[in-house]
């Protein structure tokens, strides 16, 4: 992962990745063997970054009702993992359909479900789905597990936010700001009491409350364009992201 969790530039250390990869296979074809190991690492740190944030929302969203059907919730995401994500062009796809990489993830774990279940069904002598009603009731079924997805995913994008943010103020000796924040935000004490336990003014509490909070929601804009929102679409999409924390 990168050193600077804060870039300055929108492009982002995915981005960077995907262009490693690419050029490492662009030097093989001109005879430089050594491409192959610098594309493979690139990708394989991508892979892991992938699953380190996104192993706990796409369990939630094979966990919803009727999708435990096609499989164990552990075993489809690790088929996952392991199947159509471990595809050399899966992320470069990503980049080139210009899709948030939530929904691409999620779009492609839906697809790896109804594949399961399809050959499932297969085996089981039979053609998976069975007319309209079972397309409707499948189509509500996606709607909650698409809920569900996107519930975890928001909580892990604050959290990883929350937890720069806390490596920020550590690295620049201002713990203190961390602290008020938990005791007024997490704790609920009103600021007073927290002046009171910290031997500070109210005012000061507060305004490191601001501070710390507005830093989190700058995290936040940072992973949504890791994610591959457009500037554009930045304040929609931080919105939708505190509307389903809060939720």
């Amino acid at each position: 992962m990168p050193v600077d969790h804060f870039p300055s530039t929108h492009a982002t250390w995915l981005d960077a990745q995907l262009t490693i990869a690419e050029d490492g296979d662009r030097a093989v074809a001109d005879g430089d063997a050594a491409g192959a190991e610098r594309a493979a690492a690139a990708r394989d740190a991508i892979r892991r970054h992938a699953m380190e944030r996104y192993a706990v929302p796409l369990g939630a969203y094979v966990s919803a009702t009727g999708l435990r059907a096609s499989g164990e919730r552990d075993e489809l995401v690790s088929g996952f993992f392991a199947g159509p994500m471990a595809d050399d062009a899966f992320f470069r796809r990503w980049r080139a359909g210009g899709m948030p990489l939530r929904r691409w993830l999620m779009n492609a774990m839906s697809f790896h479900c109804r594949s399961v279940r399809r050959d499932a069904a297969r085996e089981r002598g039979r053609e998976a789905g069975g007319g309209a009603a079972d397309h409707a009731m499948q189509s509500a079924v996606e709607s909650d597990a698409a809920m569900a997805f996107d519930r975890a995913w928001a909580l892990s994008i604050v959290n990883e936010a929350y937890a720069r943010v806390q490596d920020e103020l550590a690295s620049s000796r201002r713990e203190g700001e961390d602290e008020v924040l938990r005791m007024h935000v997490i704790d609920g004490m009103p600021y007073e009491d927290v002046a009171r336990a910290l031997g500070m003014s109210r005012a000061e509490c507060f305004n490191a409350v601001r501070r710390t909070a507005a830093r989190i929601r700058e995290a936040v804009r940072d992973l949504l364009r890791e994610e591959g929102v457009s500037n554009s679409d930045l304040e929609a999409a931080l919105a939708e992201v505190m509307r389903l924390v809060e939720g």
